[in-house]
């Protein structure tokens, strides 16, 4: 199967959100990316995750972790086409013809416009042993914490044992949610369908000036049990705010801050890997432009979250280590 250069090139440039639109996709705008609202259809893999970037070419699965520049790397990775197949169907497949002269595309409804609800897992009616087992043994994350979550509702168990975070707008309704598993043999994570990342999982701290920023919940409730342990207070998580970015995207920093003009001052504790620092040192430079105090707290392993393990784990390891004679 022989495609040209020209073909290449062409194929390169063709916008993925035009691409899924022209395929009968209903395609949201959410903040800085396009969401595929999936009403029930069967796609290939699970697309609720997907967000295709302010560019309309580069695009990641946030629950699997792959990525691309282009339509040609999407129907690569998620469609099972080789690359000279993808190249063809963007340049002269029948299911994308005539690219040169393509009919009108559909309208890309915003976030405002589309009318699909917020699909919540459904909650277990068994105890949160799964949860609870996860959250303070795995990650180490205080009880008191994680109770807490679970009492303001932001915090679940469903029905297959995955722990629930939930983001809740002005009013106080689910407006996000994200599921992590609980396994950890095989690790899973994602955005629920008809989540808005606008009100990604946060908790509120009495302290109304400094924002402390993270990708995940597990992160954000990581770092307010560090807190915890460093002043041996276990209500010392309730003082600073905490917001998440569901990825690196600051799509929920700029609507909190719209909504908090009484911040001033913004700690990024983002991963520590490329896409999370390129992330932090861009918010830092971005944000001090617009007048605000920008530190960036970069882990010292992985995240903040392997950080606190190491933290709480020096003292038991010292503990067991034999006395010298």
């Amino acid at each position: 199967m022989h495609v040209t250069s020209e073909q290449k090139e062409e194929a390169s440039k063709i916008d993925l959100v035009d691409y899924l639109l022209s395929k009968g996709y209903e395609i949201v705008k959410r903040g800085n990316s396009y969401k595929i609202n999936l009403h029930g259809r069967k796609y290939p893999g699970d697309m609720s995750s997907l967000s295709v970037f302010d560019n309309r070419r580069g695009w990641k699965r946030w629950s699997t972790g792959e990525h691309g520049g282009d339509t040609i790397s999407f129907l690569e990775k998620n469609m099972g086409m080789s690359f000279q197949e993808a190249v063809i169907e963007l340049t002269g497949g029948k299911t994308y013809s005539d690219i040169s002269h393509p009919r009108p595309a559909p309208k890309v409804l915003t976030n405002e416009q589309s009318e699909k609800p917020l699909n919540l897992p459904q909650k277990t009616e068994e105890k949160y042993s799964r949860l609870f087992a996860y959250l303070t043994k795995t990650r180490m994350i205080d009880a008191c914490i994680v109770n807490q979550m679970c009492n303001d509702k932001k915090l679940y168990q469903d029905v297959h044992g995955n722990v629930v975070f939930v983001g809740k707008d002005e009013n106080q309704s689910p407006r996000f949610a994200c599921v992590r598993g609980t396994n950890t043999d095989k690790p899973f994570k994602g955005d629920c369908d008809g989540s808005d990342k606008r009100y990604a999982f946060s908790m509120e701290g009495t302290n109304k000036v400094k924002l402390y920023i993270f990708e995940a919940p597990v992160d954000l409730m990581s770092h307010a049990t560090l807190a915890n342990h460093y002043v041996d207070n276990s209500n010392a998580w309730k003082i600073h705010s905490r917001i998440c970015l569901a990825g690196t995207s600051d799509v929920s920093l700029e609507h909190y801050l719209k909504s908090h003009p009484y911040v001033k001052e913004l700690h990024f504790c983002l991963d520590n890997d490329e896409p999370g620092r390129t992330a932090a040192a861009k918010y830092c430079d971005k944000y001090s432009r617009l007048g605000y105090v920008t530190v960036n707290h970069c882990p010292k392993l992985k995240d903040i979250n392997e950080d606190l393990i190491s933290f709480l784990e020096k003292p038991r390891q010292n503990k067991n280590k034999p006395m010298k004679k």
